[in-house]
């Protein structure tokens, strides 16, 4: 068998669109700064929340149709054996399994999950930004430049961090960069 080692071996990282930045910022300010807004933004209650009540009552009905075919398909189990009734219970078991399926998906189309999550994350994010905002932070836009630099960035998380908040720092970067509001 062949060992190939890995180390060294860097994967392009996307880059985001937009970065918060504050001109003159330091480094582990600027660190301590988006550390304390993100743990805002996981700290939101969303346990009441609609979205979180539409993904429970989805989690139960699924969990309920695992357990109505289980049921159906261990009904008879003690007739095993019987070469009279294997067609019976091969038509029957497929039978359950596409109920379950289309039972399944109608679940998920109802919950929508997708928009769920997203309806959650955007509550998150609305904390952060608003933390963001109060630390005197702005939103600046990366040029197709510094997000090609960044994505092909070698070095690591560190390295990417410190062109981060290089950028996000400069105020020169700040003034002619910053996100135009949406109307």
């Amino acid at each position: 068998m062949l060992a190939v080692p890995v180390t060294g071996v860097s994967a392009k990282v996307s880059a985001p669109s937009t970065i918060w930045a504050k001109a003159g910022v330091g480094r582990e300010q600027f660190s301590a700064d988006a550390l304390e807004c993100g743990m805002q933004g996981l700290a939101v209650n969303i346990d009441n929340t609609e979205e979180v009540k539409t993904l429970a009552r989805a989690s139960e009905q699924l969990e309920a149709i695992d357990a109505s075919a289980m049921a159906a398909l261990t009904d008879g189990s003690s007739q095993f054996g019987r070469p009279d009734l294997d067609s019976v219970r091969v038509q029957n078991g497929l039978d359950v399994a596409a109920r379950k399926a289309a039972d399944q998906q109608t679940v998920i189309a109802t919950a929508q999950p997708e928009q769920q999550y997203a309806r959650i994350k955007e509550m998150m994010f609305t904390v952060v930004r608003k933390c963001m905002l109060k630390l005197g932070y702005n939103k600046i836009v990366l040029t197709a430049d510094q997000r090609n630099e960044y994505s092909s960035m070698k070095g690591g998380a560190d390295a990417r961090r410190n062109y981060i908040h290089q950028l996000a720092s400069d105020p020169q970067v700040l003034e002619t960069q910053r996100e135009t509001p949406a109307p």
